[in-house]
């Protein structure tokens, strides 16, 4: 498969150097020696953080050069904005990738709530409701629906999403996340963490 993200030689921390791969199609575990530098990795993933050292690739570019929502995060506790509503914080980054139509992003959506099981009665009062009303699982679905509707090629998994969530749900989202993936030639999603954790995906050595 060929190589879709790379990190080559990478500075992090004080005087680490940090090299890996994710080829398209994979779901791989990047496990981290403390939350300091799994935080720092994923800033660095994200184009939010420049390393000091080394490269940071997308399809063998700079990110700088990667088109703008090819690389997504879904953080710990959904990353929501308080003052907007749930439709509205999942559909935010849409709008600012200039990727939003309404007609296929309601039909990406409702089929993203499918597959993680939400009741369809629900989904309507879940939508519509203030981020300051959403249970910490919705706040989780929320960061999940939102990165998978804009559809990167690289979706970035902050591992404590799984945290204190039911085995049932856990399982439904690994699910659904490998479903992402099968889904292009040109996806992978990279999972990382600082802890030691059970999800079933290969750890990068």
């Amino acid at each position: 498969m060929p190589e879709l993200f790379q990190f080559n030689q990478v500075v992090i921390g004080k005087s680490g150097i940090l090299s890996f791969n994710v080829a398209a199609g994979e779901t791989r575990i990047l496990k981290l020696d403390s939350q300091d530098i799994k935080f720092e990795v994923m800033n660095m993933a994200m184009g939010d953080l420049c390393p000091a050292g080394g490269d940071i690739l997308l399809h063998g570019q700079s990110l700088d050069a990667s088109r703008c929502g090819s690389i997504s995060l879904i953080p710990a506790h959904g990353g929501l904005i308080s003052n907007l509503k749930t439709w509205e914080n999942i559909t935010l980054p849409l709008w600012y990738h200039n990727k939003r139509e309404k007609s296929a992003t309601e039909e990406s959506l409702m089929y993203w709530l499918r597959a993680l099981d939400i009741d369809s009665e629900e989904w309507e009062a879940f939508m519509s409701s203030p981020v300051a009303r959403l249970r910490p699982d919705e706040h989780k679905i929320a960061g999940l629906l939102r990165g998978l509707v804009l559809a990167p090629q690289l979706l970035v998994v902050d591992a404590a999403l799984f945290d204190d969530v039911d085995a049932a749900r856990v399982q439904i989202w690994i699910g659904v996340l490998e479903k992402f993936v099968r889904e292009a030639s040109d996806r992978a999603v990279l999972v990382v963490t600082s802890a030691v954790t059970s999800l079933p995906w290969k750890i990068i050595e």
